[in-house]
């Protein structure tokens, strides 16, 4: 499993942040995102704009509402339905002030 950490990232309280995810590629390997309940939410997911070449993939951004102050974090992760075990994990932590 690969593990990737980026950020931080600074954000207001309320504030809808946008955190992105490279191509899922292929071989079954979707993106979905995890957030701390009471800390923020998953207002939407979708495929970013479409990149050049042939079979290039397309980014998957997922929207995020910060639903209160302090620090928290994202994670991206990557596998597929069904394996147990993910391919790749993204952190992005979050200070929410």
């Amino acid at each position: 499993m690969e593990l990737e950490r980026r950020g931080p990232i600074k954000a207001y309280s309320g504030e809808t942040i946008e955190v992105s995810a490279p191509g899922e590629g292929i071989g079954g390997f979707l993106w979905h995102a995890e957030v701390p309940r009471q800390a923020a939410t998953i207002v939407s997911e979708a495929l970013g704009p479409p990149v050049e070449g042939v079979g290039s993939a397309r980014s998957k951004v997922f929207r995020v509402r910060l639903e209160r102050s302090g620090d928290t974090t994202v994670r991206l992760i990557q596998k597929r339905p069904w394996d147990s075990a993910p391919r790749r994990i993204i952190e992005v932590p979050i200070r929410c002030v």
